[in-house]
């Protein structure tokens, strides 16, 4: 018997659960459908900031999400081990060591998580998991989820059809103190990655305009310009130029990430001591030398701990949320 169009019930998920993500974000922010179909990205937010009560404005921010619909979720209870730094090791559990953590799991096809492999870490892409009968949300960052957990956990995972994403139950939209202290990080994630590789820059050319060598490499640079010498008013005039590229960006107004406002502190602080110039000049050199040396140190930071944030990971429960994780190490 020949029947009419359909619309299927997946196609009702979606909508509810879009319906449900847009109540539970701020209302300020911009949800955009990415495309139809789409390839991986389901929506893109756009993050605004409150000027006055009449106006919000861009902070030219965004998050890639990838949706997830299911008609109801279970939670449990599990165990979640001491593992090392992933960073710079393999995926090594302290069975002795643990924290019980309430979860949501997901099954997760490989395609899709190949998919957000291969766009790396810069653009942040989470997923969200709606439960439609509780109306509920549960959101984990994909590209920290593949490089922290996934790949050093489960290197050949493209192997198998699909992957069991875990999440903790405090990840969730409805938990407002979390859920915007986390958005507002992901949504920051280029804008860190530019500073980063702002500074690193700034602090190799620093060290090339004081003669001061961090590392034994004699480059072809140091060759040719071996005899070069930098008057002390060249030098502050190129002090003054970095720090006018770096002191007004809205990074530093991330509260939520203390050490970036205690960073714009001593940048200030440099650059009042350059502009007055009253104290000895070899102390100022000093001085900055640290700053910049910390400044770089920001990207270290971030790739060892701020990436574990809101994984279900002891490192990221310990650093993450208001609460600190019941630690049990058994003898």
């Amino acid at each position: 018997m020949i029947r009419k169009k359909q619309r299927v019930l997946q196609h009702i998920m979606e909508d509810e659960s879009y319906e449900i993500i847009k109540r539970q974000i701020p209302k300020h922010w911009v949800i955009r459908e990415f495309n139809r179909p789409d390839y991986g990205i389901d929506l893109v937010i756009e993050l605004f900031e409150i000027v006055n009560e009449n106006v919000a404005e861009t902070l030219g921010e965004f998050i890639y999400i990838q949706v997830k619909s299911v008609k109801e979720l279970d939670t449990k209870v599990e165990k979640i081990f001491e593992v090392g730094n992933v960073a710079k090791g393999v995926w090594i559990e302290n069975k002795k060591t643990y924290t019980n953590v309430e979860v949501i799991k997901f099954p997760f096809d490989t395609t899709s998580i190949y998919t957000f492999q291969s766009l790396g870490g810069s653009v942040s892409v989470l997923l969200f998991v709606v439960d439609i009968k509780n109306e509920e949300v549960y959101f984990v960052s994909l590209n920290d989820y593949i490089d922290k957990i996934i790949l050093p956990k489960t290197p050949n995972y493209t192997e198998q059809s699909s992957l069991t994403i875990t999440i903790p139950v405090l990840n969730k939209l409805s938990n407002q103190d979390i859920t915007n202290n986390a958005l507002k990080f992901y949504g920051k994630r280029a804008k860190l990655l530019a500073l980063f590789s702002k500074v690193s820059y700034q602090k190799n050319e620093i060290n090339h305009l004081f003669g001061f060598k961090n590392y034994p490499v004699w480059t072809y640079r140091d060759e040719i310009e071996k005899d070069k010498k930098y008057e002390k008013e060249e030098v502050k005039t190129q002090l003054l130029y970095f720090i006018s590229q770096i002191d007004e960006l809205d990074i530093w107004e991330h509260n939520e990430w203390i050490v970036l406002p205690e960073a714009k502190k001593d940048i200030l602080i440099i650059k009042d001591l350059l502009i007055k110039d009253e104290i000895e000049w070899n102390e100022i050199k000093n001085k900055v030398i640290i700053l910049w040396h910390q400044l770089t140190n920001l990207g270290t930071m971030y790739e060892d701990i701020c990436r574990e944030w809101y994984l279900p990971k002891i490192i990221g429960l310990m650093t993450s949320y208001p609460t600190m994780p019941e630690i049990i190490n058994e003898k």
